[in-house]
């Protein structure tokens, strides 16, 4: 019978630097593990791609709408991520359900409404969540130098957003929010952030 495989979600503010540390991380576990690697929203496929319309104002969503169709991007992984688990696979996420909850509640979304839903959709809990934390400054500073200003979605451009999510990510994870979190220095280098990630790992979940 397999071990139980365990669900890492990386989390932080825009140019925190989740997608640059998840393919270090998944690089790094594959020489021992199993690895399963999911970014969200996942871009590419419908509905990611129609998140990804209106971040780029294609189109406006009301919150409730906007929360169904972030919660439907997580849903058409539910067995994938179920079955990945109890086979002993390690999951990877960049950005999961802890982002949603702080995003849509900064949008006017109740939190406890938001997290009746996680559960009645009977989605997975992460073993530990990640949080990267970079300051607002920092966050718009880097988005700008890799997109351009001219590209920025509606929340990269918007430093008052900036500053909220930044508040809500220190506040959630301070609180243990939906779930264990672990809180890393964003602003050192690339290395010293995953030397310290990996520290945090071994030490919570024993991998």
């Amino acid at each position: 019978m397999n071990t139980p495989g365990k669900f890492i979600v990386i989390e932080g503010i825009e140019g925190c630097g989740k997608g640059t540390q998840t393919k270090l991380l998944s690089d790094f576990l594959l020489q021992k593990y199993e690895v399963i690697v999911k970014k969200y929203p996942e871009y590419g496929f419908p509905i990611g791609d129609l998140i990804d319309q209106w971040l780029h104002k294609k189109f406006e969503l009301n919150v409730q709408s906007q929360v169904l169709l972030f919660l439907a991007d997580f849903m058409k992984d539910k067995e994938l991520l179920e079955n990945s688990l109890e086979s002993g696979k390690i999951v990877i996420a960049d950005r999961y359900f802890a982002g949603t909850l702080i995003y849509q509640h900064i949008n006017g979304f109740d939190c406890k409404k938001t997290l009746e839903l996680f559960k009645t959709f009977n989605l997975k809990k992460p073993d530990l969540v990640i949080y990267i934390r970079i300051s607002p400054e920092e966050s718009f500073k880097r988005k700008v130098k890799q997109k351009g200003i001219n590209d920025l979605d509606r929340h990269e451009k918007d430093k008052k957003f900036l500053d909220s999510l930044y508040q809500k990510y220190e506040e959630f994870s301070k609180n243990n929010v939906f779930c264990d979190w672990e809180v890393i220095d964003g602003e050192k280098p690339i290395e010293a952030v995953f030397n310290e990630m990996l520290k945090v790992i071994n030490k919570r979940l024993g991998i």
